[in-house]
Formats: C-alpha cells, sequence, structure tokens
C-alpha cells in the first residue's frame, strides 16, 4: 500500500514537472514558434482544445458596444473597426493568422480586412484582406485571368494573359486605357509600375505654396516637385492637452524611399496637460540634389500638435485620405472622392457642413458621419469652423490647381463596380471553404515593424461601412482566430552570440 501511495506521488511529481516545463517552454519559446487561438464557440471540448493547441493570446474585443460574444457562440461584428491587443512571449520575425468566419455582407459592407499596428504616432495599420464580396461573387459577367493570387479582371477581352497586361502598362501605362484613371486596384503592390498620374501633364512652375489652415496631428501629403531643392518651414504649437511630451517627425519620400526627414524634440517650458498653448516655434526643412518628381511629406506627431503656416515651394499638394484642420474661420476644401467621413472630438465643433450641395449636420461627437455625392472629378467641401477629421479614399486640396493623386482608384465599397473601370487588378486569395457554412482565410505578415509593447501587438478587424443599427442588417460571424508566430530559435540565438 505505501508502495503504491509512493508511486501515485512520483506519477504526480512528474505530471508537474511536465507541466511547468511545458509551461516554460511555452513562455520562452525556444524553438522560435509560437501558437495561440481563440476559438470563440466556447465548449467543454473547445477549451480542452485551445489548451493542447495553443495558448488563447487574445484579448476581449474593443468597443464592446460593437460586438456580441456569447459563452457558446461566434463572436459576432456589428460595426467596424474591431480591436484585440495580442500577448506574445517575445518578438518575432513572422506571423500566419487564420480567420474563421461567416459573413453576412452587403454591396455597402463588401470588405473585410484585418492587421496589425505598425505606426503609433499615425495610427497606420498593415492590413491584409480577409474577404472581399466583389472579388468573390460580384464580378461574374467580367472576364478573369488568375496567375497564382493575382488576378485581372476585364469588362471587355483586351488581353489573353496577365504577363501581356502587366507588360503593357509597365512599359506604355496610356495604352491599356482608353479613359483616364480606368484601372482600380486592390491590394496588389505598385512598385516597379507607372503611377496614375501622368507627370507630364503637370505644369513646372516656380510657385510656392502656403497652406492657410491649421493643420492638427498626424497626416500625409503628396507634393510634386518641380526643381532639385525642396525648401519647408512652418510653425509648431503645442496644445498641451496630454500629459507627455510631443516631438515630431517629418519624412519626405520618393516612392517608399526616405529622401530627408528631421525630428523636433518637444522642448517648451510649458506644463504638458495644462491645456496653455504654447508660443509658435518655427521649423524648417531644406533638401538639395533631389530628383523633379513626386513624393509623400509625412507628419508623424501626436493630436497634441498643431502647424501653422506651412509653407513649401511646390504648386502641387494634397493630403492622402486625411485631414484635421483647426481654424476658426470657414474652411473651404475640394476632394476627387465622391463620399466623405466626418468625425469631432470636440463640442465647440459640432456644425454643418456642406458637401456639393448637400448638407450634413455633425451633432454628436465621437460619432462617425458619412456623406455621399455624384461620381465627378472633384467635390468642394465647406466648413463653418475647423474641429473636424475628414477622411475618404481620395485626396484633399485648396483648389484644383493644387490638387493632383498619383494613386490608383482602389476596389473599395465607394467604388464597387463603377462603370468607370475597365479593369480591376487584385491580389486576393480566394476563402477557403468550411463545415457549416464557414470559411478561412489565412494571411502572412512580417512582424519586424510592426509596434509591440508591453509584450503585446494590437490587431484589428475591419469592415468598412459597418455600423450599429445598420438597414441591411450586415454582420459578421468569428469563430476562430489563429495565430502562428515565427522567429529565431534560442539555439540559433546562442550560436550567433557564441559566433559559432
Amino acid at each position: 500500500m505505501a508502495f503504491f501511495k509512493y508511486k501515485i506521488r512520483i506519477f504526480w511529481l512528474i505530471l508537474l514537472v511536465i507541466i511547468i516545463f511545458f509551461l516554460i517552454w511555452q513562455k520562452v519559446s525556444p524553438s522560435g514558434e509560437w501558437t495561440c487561438r481563440q476559438n470563440f464557440n466556447v465548449t467543454s471540448l473547445s477549451l480542452v482544445k485551445d489548451t493542447l493547441g495553443g495558448y488563447s493570446c487574445l484579448s476581449n474585443p474593443t468597443p464592446t458596444e460593437r460586438v456580441i460574444s456569447g459563452v457558446s457562440g461566434p463572436l459576432v461584428v456589428l460595426a467596424d473597426p474591431v480591436y484585440f491587443s495580442v500577448f506574445t512571449p517575445r518578438s518575432f520575425s513572422r506571423v500566419e493568422v487564420e480567420i474563421t468566419y461567416r459573413p453576412h455582407l452587403s454591396s455597402s459592407t463588401p470588405i473585410v480586412e484585418a492587421g496589425f499596428l505598425a505606426d503609433n504616432k499615425l495610427w497606420r495599420y498593415d492590413l491584409q484582406p480577409v474577404y472581399n464580396l466583389w472579388l468573390e461573387k460580384g464580378l461574374t459577367d467580367w472576364q478573369v485571368l488568375s496567375m497564382g493570387s493575382i488576378h485581372l479582371f476585364q469588362r471587355q477581352a483586351k488581353f489573353d494573359s496577365i504577363f501581356d497586361f502587366l507588360d503593357a502598362w509597365q512599359n506604355n501605362g496610356s495604352s491599356i486605357c482608353s479613359t483616364p484613371r480606368c484601372l482600380a486596384i486592390y491590394n496588389f503592390d505598385l512598385s516597379g509600375f507607372p503611377p496614375a498620374l501622368n507627370q507630364k501633364q503637370l505644369n513646372e512652375t516656380s510657385k510656392s505654396l502656403v497652406f492657410p489652415y491649421t493643420i492638427r496631428g498626424a497626416n500625409q501629403f503628396y507634393f510634386y516637385l518641380s526643381g532639385s531643392t525642396l525648401n519647408l518651414s512652418g510653425e509648431l504649437i503645442d496644445r498641451n492637452e496630454g500629459k507627455d511630451k510631443d516631438p515630431i517627425e517629418l519624412s519626405v519620400y520618393s516612392g517608399s524611399r526616405l529622401v530627408a526627414s528631421t525630428k523636433i524634440e518637444d522642448n517648451g517650458m510649458e506644463i504638458e496637460g495644462s491645456g496653455d498653448f504654447s508660443e509658435s516655434k518655427i521649423f524648417q526643412m531644406n533638401k538639395s540634389g533631389l530628383n523633379p518628381g513626386l513624393y509623400r511629406l509625412d507628419f508623424r506627431a501626436s493630436d497634441d500638435l498643431m502647424i501653422n503656416n506651412l509653407s513649401l515651394n511646390v504648386q502641387y499638394f494634397s493630403a492622402l485620405r486625411k485631414i484635421w484642420l483647426e481654424n476658426d474661420e470657414p474652411i473651404h476644401l475640394i476632394t476627387d472622392s465622391s463620399y466623405l467621413q466626418v468625425k469631432t472630438l470636440s463640442p465647440a465643433a459640432l456644425q454643418k457642413l456642406k458637401f456639393d450641395e448637400k448638407f450634413l449636420n455633425i451633432e454628436e461627437i465621437y460619432k462617425q458621419y458619412e456623406i455621399k455625392g455624384i461620381e465627378t472629378d472633384n467635390h468642394e467641401i465647406d466648413l463653418a469652423k475647423g474641429g473636424l477629421i475628414l477622411e475618404n479614399n481620395g485626396v484633399f486640396s485648396l483648389n484644383k490647381e493644387s490638387m493632383f493623386n498619383p494613386d490608383y482608384p482602389r476596389l473599395d465599397r465607394s467604388f464597387g463596380t463603377s462603370a468607370q473601370f475597365d479593369y480591376i487588378l487584385a491580389d486576393y486569395e480566394s476563402a477557403k471553404n468550411e463545415s457549416d457554412n464557414y470559411l478561412s482565410s489565412r494571411l502572412d505578415f512580417s512582424t519586424s515593424s510592426f509596434y509591440r509593447e508591453k509584450g503585446r501587438y494590437n490587431f484589428i478587424i475591419s469592415v468598412p461601412g459597418l455600423k450599429l443599427n445598420q438597414a441591411d442588417a450586415s454582420y459578421l460571424e468569428i469563430k476562430e482566430i489563429k495565430m502562428r508566430f515565427y522567429g529565431n530559435s534560442l539555439w540559433f540565438k546562442i550560436r550567433n552570440w557564441l559566433n559559432i
């Protein structure tokens, strides 16, 4: 009897050691791989399967009012977007994400995307397609050519292969289209291909532009430099509403190549969090030896920072997809997109906005408003004052003379299958059919540039246009999210450290 009890103790001791070793192994991840999963259909069986198949590393989704989460059913996403934080025991270089879901979507909510936070200043996520209703079901009367995950949809058959199309586009972009901007892009790498804009149509001038409105927070701009020297200047003002210091980084890119940058530290004497505006601080950026052409200007700054009297020696200057202006006087802008999303964080900014000949009453803070116009080249925006965050899939400019957009139209919920397009080019993996009408999609990310803090990445699932109490009752069911992280093994790191 005593010997039997001794064997029982030995058994439990060995089991305890195995469990401890397993937990340490998972925590340190010496193999260089780490798997975690969240099965939202929580049952006793799936709970055991979760424990054996990997930790549930995802936090509860936020904001909570945008989801319905039961004890034994899928996660139901009711509004866009939904955020998760993702715990990992250490940083990794790559992650595969597999999402199992049922889309109950419409032409007003045709796209599901997911990804990780890459830039916490510009609040930019690296997104990849999960599901696209247009590409799955909406282009059945178009001719489709495929080459791996690359698909070319032609309204009228003109090219016999994707290779022929890409060759014609790359070597003589104007030959593929009978009308300007006839090509729409979805998730396609444009490196090496000509921009949508014909630079020969831009008038080379020596004009300088002074932006007359106060720009707030992180923003991105396109500009066209006709000479070889960029002269940029402005004034910084710190609102001191936040409690942290507020440095700003200005970066100029030619394509994906950084050509100039400067960082301005917050050395002001004002008390952070006091709400007392700082004195204006003049900044400058001068860069010579540049080639004439298209450039992108990034302001990486917190919402506390504002820029006054921004001046550049360029004529063509457009804000990319978003602009946040702070002025007491009226503001006039134009945009090339037929829709506009509007939000404000301040009660003082509530007002009536005019979009072409339509009006939109902004009556609540933090609420996302939307207004649509007709399909024309340019749309006028008139505000009684600043304080509104304006967003769409195009650009914003001061007037027709300064506006330009080098981007191709994107296949999104606003463009749909508009008759202006002759071609749609997409890099897209079709969803895989699973049991019970579920679909699954697999995404692959390089995590080296992702923002990670306190052992967590930030993960987002986005269904643009999905709103609470939507008239067409669209929603997204998510059964499971599984993540497989990959990196160097502990043995590789030891060998690298020992240089053997």
